[in-house]
């Protein structure tokens, strides 16, 4: 009877681990399609309030908060990009969220 629930613990201890492996995958995956993760799917804007909207929504890939550690522009092929980069709290990860602003008026 022992053997049966040891092994009925090892089973659901590697269930949980598999589950937990798979939605950090899933997670992973949505984050690295989502818009705004490199300068060809950056996220066109009109006004720069816009940028503030979007990363209020922000989520890191762990669930964590994210908060800004900086921004910047940058020009490439004729497109002005404005560079917010998001540190999370909770993992530390760094990531880059890029904003077309070529149609910002400035």
């Amino acid at each position: 009877m022992t053997g049966v629930l040891f092994s009925l613990a090892i089973l659901a201890a590697v269930f949980a681990t598999g589950m937990r492996r798979l939605r950090r995958h899933r997670l992973r995956r949505a984050a690295a399609e989502r818009p705004g993760v490199s300068p060809e799917r950056a996220i066109a804007i009109q006004s720069y309030a816009e940028i503030d909207d979007h990363l209020a929504r922000r989520w890191c890939i762990c669930g964590g908060h994210l908060e800004r550690a900086g921004e910047g522009t940058r020009v490439s092929d004729g497109r002005r990009f404005r560079v917010a980069r998001l540190r999370c709290q909770e993992c530390d990860r760094v990531d880059e969220v890029f904003f077309d602003t070529t149609e910002v008026a400035d």
